[in-house]
């Protein structure tokens, strides 16, 4: 069971400069032609990040009882919100990148996973600058150093976690068109039964315990405590969040290996 898994990562590792390489044109290959190129990696996140403020603290003036004033509200959203921007945008990426390279899969002989995880961290790479500027707007107005300490970790078993659902969607994608829409509904219904825009103690309490149920529910309260705690909170969401990641790697390592004999055909 374990030999799909080790694979995956040395292939990964093996083939890591490639990876690198395709994702360094991905993400200047979105600014191609504009004048400012690569520093609108930067004006996006930070015009967003200006933007949820604003909405968040001097029009909604929005509450959230665990965390006082409109600010810390914003804070909590946006904590979560921007990772799981990041999330969608890798697994809506990974899911089509097998179809989208049909040409490329059938010509030519490579290690087919290296087009998931440049599909998955690409995104983290450019909203990873938003997570940034919001631990450093933390750090500049509450000095929590831990979240800057802590937050390159949460980041990367979010990452693994993600490779690991884009290589059974993306899998499925092959055989299955449809899987690009159900991904949709997916991450659509995801988002809301996730405490995001919401806090968890607004739930009833029979929900309450079922949200270790999941898979992003620590990864979101992890954020959330590292940036207005300053601190990883309890100790079980990061064993959880490690959980989920080695859990989701393992098995759409193992997915992906038995059906990616079968994408030259399905393509």
């Amino acid at each position: 069971m374990l030999g799909p898994v080790l694979q995956t990562v040395k292939n990964f590792l093996v083939f890591r400069h490639l990876v690198v390489h395709m994702i360094k044109t991905d993400i200047r290959g979105r600014f191609a032609g504009s004048s400012m190129g690569l520093f609108w990696n930067f004006i996006h996140p930070f015009i967003m990040l200006l933007v949820f403020l604003f909405v968040f603290v001097y029009i909604f003036r929005l509450r959230i009882p665990e965390h006082a004033g409109s600010t810390g509200a914003a804070v909590y959203i946006m904590a979560g919100l921007f990772p799981w921007m990041a999330l969608a945008e890798g697994l809506n990426r990974s899911t089509t990148s097998l179809i989208e390279n049909a040409t490329l899969i059938q010509k030519t002989v490579f290690p087919t996973e290296i087009l998931i995880a440049k599909a998955v961290i690409t995104p983290f790479s450019t909203h990873g600058i938003a997570i940034a500027l919001l631990a450093l707007y933390m750090l500049a107005t509450a000095h929590n150093t831990a979240a800057l300490l802590m937050i390159p970790f949460v980041v990367g078993l979010q990452v693994v976690f993600t490779i690991g659902v884009g290589f059974i969607f993306a899998s499925l994608a092959v055989l299955l068109r449809d899987t690009v829409q159900i991904l949709q509904l997916v991450i659509n219904f995801w988002l809301y039964i996730t405490p995001i825009l919401y806090p968890l103690s607004m739930l009833p309490s029979w929900s309450q315990g079922l949200m270790s149920a999941n898979p992003v529910y620590p990864f979101v309260t992890i954020y959330q405590s590292l940036y207005l705690r300053g601190s990883i909170g309890d100790g079980t969401l990061l064993v959880l969040a490690l959980g989920w990641s080695l859990l989701s790697y393992a098995v759409g390592s193992i997915v992906f290996s038995r059906l990616k004999g079968e994408f030259s055909d399905w393509l």
